[in-house]
């Protein structure tokens, strides 16, 4: 005679599959997956959002730029010239020389200041290899945010010369700066804007005559820094 399995039986057999499977993924050394994107909810740091959302650092907005402009740039580990077979212009490549929450394992953070970028070339200063390093402690995750700033905050030194830094630096943060264009600091900027206001902006705004001209190359900014930038400009430039 063929005997039932009571309900309890199942769900409790059912229940230890789930778990088991739970315990594999979290315990997985390669949690960060380069076909996976995780999406942070605006607002970040904003009313009713929690610490660890506040404490994100995204990928699309802090740690993609810096790769890009500082190591990414044309000539170097750009697609075009894959300098030593290097490529740094999206995340699945970026991952090819970084460990999940290990750092100090991670070839394309260890190298930072060791040759990367080199020596004649704009540095990624301690605030952006700090930011880098967070980044790959939290798990190197393609964390992809979009509401990331406060637009009532546009002065240089509050915003805007943050925004340069990261998104501009590693072409232009370093006299006489690629195509002559020098943005490494507050008057430099200024001036360059003044007298280039409507190309500047089309080009942050992806709305450039030619593709090659809008910036940043590693892809269109997130809607409230360009405010934020665009606000710095109408109002005078305020420092």
């Amino acid at each position: 005679m063929r005997l039932l399995k009571p309900p309890f039986v199942l769900l409790f057999a059912a229940s230890l599959l789930f778990t088991a499977c739970m315990h594999d993924v979290i315990n997985d050394p390669n949690a960060a997956k380069t076909d996976t994107t995780f999406i942070v909810a605006p607002p970040i740091g904003g009313a009713g959002s929690s610490p660890l959302a506040s404490d994100t650092v995204c990928f699309n907005t802090e740690i993609l730029p810096l790769y890009s402009s500082y190591c990414g740039s044309a000539g170097c580990h750009d697609i075009s010239s894959h300098k030593e077979g290097v490529i740094l212009t999206d995340y699945s490549r970026i991952m090819k020389g970084i460990k999940a929450k290990q750092p100090n394992n991670s070839a394309y953070f260890t190298i930072i200041g060791h040759g990367m970028p080199p020596k004649n070339s704009p540095q990624l200063t301690t605030t952006h290899i700090a930011t880098i390093k967070k980044w790959i402690e939290q798990g190197a995750l393609n964390t992809q945010c979009a509401n990331v700033c406060d637009t009532t905050v546009f002065t240089y030194t509050g915003a805007v010369q943050t925004i340069i830094s990261n998104n501009c630096g590693g072409c232009h943060g370093s006299k006489p700066g690629t195509a002559n264009i020098y943005l490494g600091d507050y008057a430099s900027t200024k001036a360059y804007i003044t007298s280039n206001t409507t190309l500047f902006l089309n080009s942050i705004n992806y709305k450039a005559s030619t593709a090659s001209k809008n910036m940043p190359q590693s892809g269109k900014m997130v809607a409230c820094k360009i405010t934020q930038i665009e606000k710095w400009i109408k109002n005078g430039y305020p420092q």
